[in-house]
C-alpha cells in the first residue's frame, strides 16, 4: 500500500551519492554502495573455502555454498505439494507454483518482445533478453 498508493512527492528518497540510483530504504541504498560503488581493492570479498568464488555479501556466498558444494542430502528441499519438483530456494518453488500449477488467466505473465518466451519474474525476462537478443559485440 505504502509503495503503490502514495503521492509521489510525498516520497522521501535516499539518493546514491556517486549515481541515479535511488531507494526508500537505508539497507538497500547500503547494498547497493556495497555491489556498485565499493573500490574493488577496498572490497572485504568473502572466499568461499572450496573453489575461487569470491562475493561482496556474506548472504550470497551462502547462497553459493548451498547450492554448489552441500551434499543434496543435506539439504532442506522446498517441495511441490502438486507434483515431484523441488528447489533449495523458497522463491523459487513461489515461482514454480505460479507459473505450472496456477489458472494461466490468473498469472501476470511478461511476454519477451523478440521471441514466445514469457515468465512471470522482470529478472529472468531480462536475463533471457540479454542472453538470447542481445549482440555481445
Amino acid at each position: 500500500m505504502i509503495l503503490k498508493h502514495r503521492n509521489p512527492e510525498d516520497v522521501k528518497w535516499l539518493q546514491c551519492e556517486h549515481c541515479f540510483y535511488r531507494s526508500l530504504w537505508r539497507n538497500v541504498l547500503k547494498l547497493h554502495m556495497i555491489q556498485k560503488q565499493t573500490n574493488l581493492e577496498y572490497v572485504n570479498w568473502f572466499q568461499c573455502e572450496q573453489c575461487s568464488y569470491k562475493v561482496k555479501r556474506k548472504d550470497l556466498l551462502k547462497k553459493h555454498v548451498k547450492s554448489k558444494h552441500t551434499n543434496p542430502e543435506n539439504i532442506e528441499w522446498f517441495k511441490c505439494e502438486l507434483c515431484p519438483h523441488r528447489t533449495k530456494r523458497k522463491n523459487n518453488l513461489k515461482y514454480h507454483v505460479a507459473s505450472k500449477h496456477t489458472n494461466p488467466e490468473v498469472v501476470k505473465w511478461l511476454q519477451c518482445e523478440h521471441c514466445l518466451h514469457k515468465t512471470t519474474r522482470k529478472d529472468y525476462l531480462e536475463s533471457h533478453v540479454n542472453a538470447k537478443h542481445t549482440n555481445s559485440e
